[in-house]
C-alpha cells in the first residue's frame, strides 16, 4: 500500500477534532449535503472480496450513500447483483443509492425504459453518462487532447439533442438524466473558441443534470464554482476528487491531499472551503468520493470520507 501514514492520519486527525468540539468547521458550519462513494473508487477491492462485504465495509466507515458503476446492460445487473439484491444489501446496511453511471447506449429510446425501472428498483432515479459515451468520433482517453475536429460543432449540437430527449424519456418514467466531465470537455473547443462543456450545457435543457467532477475541472485549468454560476440547479450530484494526473510524484487520490511534483510542489488541488458553500446555495445533496488511487484497498476513500466529515458534511 503506497500511501503516506501522515496523510492518512491528517484526515482522521481533523476528524477527530471536529467532533472533540462539537464543531465541524472554524465557523460551525453543518452543509446539508452528504456523503457518498463512488464504487469505481474501489473497484478491485470489489473484484476481490465481493459487494456484499464491500458495502457493509462502506458503510461502517461512515459513508451514507454511494454511486454504482459497471452495468452489465444486457443482464441488468451491478456487480453480479440483480436490481433487487443490490437494493436489499444497500437497505440492509443504511445506504441509499444516490446515482448509476451508464453508458450512453442504455438512453437510447429503445432502451431507456428498462434501464429507468432497473435503475428504479435499485432505489435510484439518477442516472449518469460518464465519459467514452460522449466522445466524438475517433476521440479516445489516447488523444483527447486532439484540436477540434471540422464537425465537433455538429457533435456537440447532436449530443446536446440527445440529452434533451433523454431526459424527456426518462422523466416519464420518473428518472432524471445527465453527463459527468472529465478534463478534454473544458480543453477541446468548439470552432468559435468555446469549451465543449459550456457548448454543451448551453444548449441543453435545465433538465439534463450537470455532475461535475471538481477535480477534473480543476486539472483543466477551470473554476468549479463558476459552473454552478453559468448552469444553477442541475446538479443533485458533484463527483469529490483530488486528480492527480500529469503528477510524477507522489499520489494518492485523498482529498484535501492533491499530491507532489518530483521537485516538492504541489499540484493545484480544489479549494473546498470556497466550494462547500458554492454548492450549498446551488442545492447540490450528494459530495460522492472518487479515488483515483488504491483501487484495491479501502485507505484512500476512508481518509477522503474524514475530510469531508470535517469539513461538516454528512
Amino acid at each position: 500500500m503506497d500511501i503516506s501514514r501522515r496523510t492518512f492520519l491528517a484526515g482522521a486527525g481533523a476528524l477527530g477534532g471536529a467532533l472533540a468540539t462539537g464543531c465541524a468547521t472554524d465557523v460551525c458550519r453543518k452543509p446539508g449535503a452528504r456523503i457518498a462513494l463512488q464504487l469505481y473508487s474501489i473497484r478491485s477491492y470489489i473484484d476481490r472480496v465481493g459487494i456484499a462485504k464491500t458495502l457493509e465495509e462502506v458503510a461502517a466507515i461512515g459513508y451514507t450513500g454511494v454511486e454504482v458503476a459497471g452495468y452489465d446492460a444486457k443482464a441488468s445487473r451491478f456487480y453480479k447483483a440483480s436490481a433487487a439484491e443490490l437494493k436489499g444489501m444497500l437497505d440492509a446496511n443504511g445506504l441509499k443509492l444516490c446515482g448509476m453511471h451508464i453508458s450512453r447506449s442504455t438512453l437510447e429510446p429503445d432502451a431507456i425504459a428498462s434501464t429507468c425501472e432497473f435503475a428504479r428498483t435499485c432505489g435510484n432515479t439518477t442516472i449518469i453518462c460518464p465519459g467514452s459515451g460522449n466522445f466524438p468520433a475517433g476521440m479516445s482517453f489516447k488523444n483527447r487532447y486532439r484540436e477540434p475536429a471540422k464537425d465537433i460543432d455538429e457533435w456537440c449540437g447532436f449530443l446536446a439533442d440527445f440529452y434533451n430527449k433523454a431526459a424527456v424519456a426518462a422523466a416519464k418514467h420518473g428518472c432524471r438524466v445527465g453527463i459527468h466531465n472529465h478534463e478534454w470537455e473544458f480543453k477541446v473547443k468548439l470552432t468559435d473558441g468555446t469549451t465543449f462543456f459550456d457548448g454543451f450545457f448551453s444548449r441543453t435543457s435545465p433538465d439534463v443534470l450537470m455532475e461535475q467532477d471538481v477535480g477534473w475541472t480543476t486539472a483543466a485549468g477551470y473554476d468549479p464554482c463558476e459552473q454552478y454560476r453559468k448552469y444553477p440547479r442541475r446538479s443533485p450530484t458533484l463527483h469529490a476528487k483530488e486528480n492527480g494526473y500529469g503528477c510524477k510524484g507522489k499520489f494518492d487520490g485523498i482529498l484535501g491531499a492533491p499530491g507532489r511534483n518530483p521537485d516538492g510542489t504541489s499540484v493545484p488541488g480544489v479549494d473546498w472551503d470556497r466550494l462547500i458553500p458554492v454548492t450549498e446555495a446551488d442545492g447540490v445533496a450528494w459530495y460522492i468520493v472518487e479515488c483515483e488511487a488504491h483501487a484495491n484497498d479501502l485507505s484512500a476513500v476512508t481518509a477522503s470520507y474524514a475530510f469531508l466529515k470535517a469539513k461538516g458534511l454528512s
